[in-house]
C-alpha cells in the first residue's frame, strides 16, 4: 500500500468515525478522539471501574483514580513529584490542571530556591469546575465543588464550594436524607466582615 492510498484510507475512516459521532451524540471532537476511546485509556492506565479519561488529557507520573471519574479534555493530572489521588465520582472538568510540584520561586529566583513538591488528595463526590488550577500540597475533601477558573492552594474542607483566584469558600453542600445535593452559598457580607 502506497502513503497515498493509506492517506485516502485514513481520510475516509475519520470522516465515517466524526460522521457517527456527530449523528449519535451531536458531538464534533479532536481527532484523536475518534481513533482512541477513553473507557480503553481508563483501562489501560489501571484507573477505577466506570471512570474515563479523554486522549487529550496529559498524565505524568504516580496518579491514581477511583470509579466513576470523568477526566475531561485537554486537563493535566501531574503526579511526577508525588502522588496524585482522585477518590470515587469525581468530575475533573475541562482544561483542569493538578499540579504535585511549584517551580515558581526557584526561577523567580534564578535556581537558589528548590522545587516545592506535595501529594495532593481530591476526595470523592467531587466537581473541579472547568479551567481550575489545583496546586501541590492540596487536598480537596469529599462533597465538595470547586468553582470554574478557581486557583486552590490550600486545603478544602468537606463539604465546602470555594471559588476564585486564590479559591475561599463561597458555601456549603448540604446532602438531604435521599442523598440528593443542595447548594447553599454564604452571604457575601458576611465573607468581607
Amino acid at each position: 500500500m502506497t502513503k497515498e492510498e493509506f492517506g485516502q484510507l485514513f481520510d475516509a475512516f475519520m470522516q465515517a468515525k466524526r460522521e457517527d459521532m456527530r449523528k449519535k451524540f451531536d458531538r464534533v471532537l479532536p481527532s484523536g478522539e475518534y481513533i482512541f476511546n477513553r473507557f480503553d485509556k481508563n483501562a489501560y492506565l489501571g484507573f477505577g471501574e466506570g471512570s474515563s479519561v479523554y486522549d487529550t488529557c496529559v498524565i505524568l507520573g504516580d496518579v491514581k483514580v477511583g470509579d466513576h471519574v470523568w477526566i475531561g479534555p485537554y486537563t493535566l493530572l501531574d503526579g511526577s513529584a508525588a502522588q496524585l489521588s482522585i477518590g470515587d465520582f469525581v468530575s475533573v472538568d475541562s482544561g483542569v490542571m493538578i499540579y504535585t510540584h511549584d517551580s515558581t520561586k526557584y526561577y523567580v529566583s534564578g535556581g537558589n530556591d528548590p522545587f516545592v513538591s506535595g501529594a495532593v488528595t481530591v476526595g470523592s463526590n467531587v466537581v473541579i469546575g472547568t479551567m481550575s488550577m489545583i496546586g501541590c500540597g492540596v487536598t480537596i475533601g469529599d462533597h465538595s465543588v470547586i468553582a470554574a477558573h478557581s486557583f486552590v492552594n490550600e486545603d478544602v474542607p468537606p463539604f465546602r464550594i470555594v471559588a476564585g483566584n486564590p479559591a475561599k469558600i463561597i458555601g456549603e453542600v448540604i446532602l438531604d436524607e435521599k442523598g440528593r445535593a443542595e447548594f447553599r452559598y454564604f452571604d457575601r457580607r458576611s465573607l468581607s466582615e
